[in-house]
């Protein structure tokens, strides 16, 4: 099993990615979010829940001063346990590749030589999960790529070491 996975093909840039680097990402969201199909909406409540609650800590901060050092420790700790099944969107990758204005398909290269063809349009709403309970894929990995609509959610493609633009 390959550990990172590339673009390449008819794109102004090859970008090699390291999912296992993707859990520090502001990006990630729980796959079970995106099979609910509440990916995109709970995304943007959580944000606008975190700057609200940031305000009042900045507030609570002016006020009282900081937290004292021993919270926030347990706070650090509390944070650094990663629980669940992530993933990212493949689009923000696809768009830094830059694919050629004639390209009009993806290609998902598997280990075992398979290959699933995808209509660009498509392919830049696929999910990548990279991580189940909170740890990398590391059997049939490093990622499972999934239609943007769930279609493949019982049977995502696995063991992809390269995305083809053509």
């Amino acid at each position: 099993m390959a550990d990172i996975i590339s673009i390449n093909g008819k794109v102004a840039y090859s970008i090699t990615l390291d999912p296992s680097i993707w859990i520090f990402d502001d990006r990630k969201f729980k796959m079970e979010d995106f099979f609910a199909g509440a990916g995109q909406m709970e995304e943007k409540k959580e944000k606008e829940d975190d700057i609200t609650r940031m305000g009042r800590l900045w507030d609570k901060e002016l006020e009282h001063g900081s937290t004292p050092t021993k919270q926030s420790e347990q706070l650090f700790v509390e944070k650094k346990q990663i629980s669940g099944d992530y993933g990212m969107p493949l689009v923000p990758f696809l768009r830094n590749a830059e694919p050629a204005a004639d390209a009009i398909a993806l290609i998902c290269r598997t280990e075992t030589g398979e290959e699933y063809h995808l209509p660009l349009a498509e392919a830049e709403k696929a999910i990548l999960c990279f991580a189940i309970d909170g740890k990398p894929i590391r059997e049939d990995g490093p990622v499972y790529l999934y239609y943007g609509d769930g279609r493949n959610m019982d049977s995502p493609i696995r063991q992809i070491i390269s995305l083809t633009v053509v």
